[in-house]
């Protein structure tokens, strides 16, 4: 059965400054969507980095699977950077996606997660991250 996966990921991120303001990102929603068949292989979701500060980046690498049970699994990292400029290679932290979306329905409301990353390599620094994920698993109609 043909199931559609959509949603939005949310970064909400924090450049924190010494002397000057705080930066925050500005572009900071992904939208999603992939139509899924039980028994196909894994598909991985491009998602755009978001970047923030001159300095901060979130790269969310995403993988989907239907199951038998009609639900859908999502799997993969996110990935913070911080450094001298927002292509930069320095991980700051990495957390591990794994959630399961339930068939959307009138009763069962979209799937929400939540992943929290912070500059764990630097005592002191406090750049962080946070990252929302809202999905619904629906039955495609044919």
């Amino acid at each position: 059965m043909l199931r559609l996966l959509q949603g939005t990921i949310r970064v909400e991120g924090v450049d924190r400054e010494d002397f000057t303001s705080n930066e925050h990102p500005v572009d900071k929603i992904r939208d999603v969507q992939v139509y899924l068949e039980t028994g196909q292989p894994e598909q991985t979701i491009a998602i755009a980095p978001v970047k923030w500060g001159g300095e901060c980046r979130v790269e969310v690498h995403m993988n989907v699977r239907a199951l038998g049970d009609g639900s859908v699994k999502v799997s993969g990292t996110t990935i913070l950077f911080e450094g001298a400029s927002e292509e930069t290679g320095e991980e700051e932290d990495r957390a591990t996606i794994d959630f399961s979306v339930p068939r959307t329905t009138r009763n069962v409301p979209p799937r929400h997660h939540h992943i929290s990353m912070r500059n764990r390599t630097l005592i002191g620094a406090e750049d962080s991250a946070e990252v929302f994920f809202t999905l619904s698993n629906t039955i495609v109609e044919e």
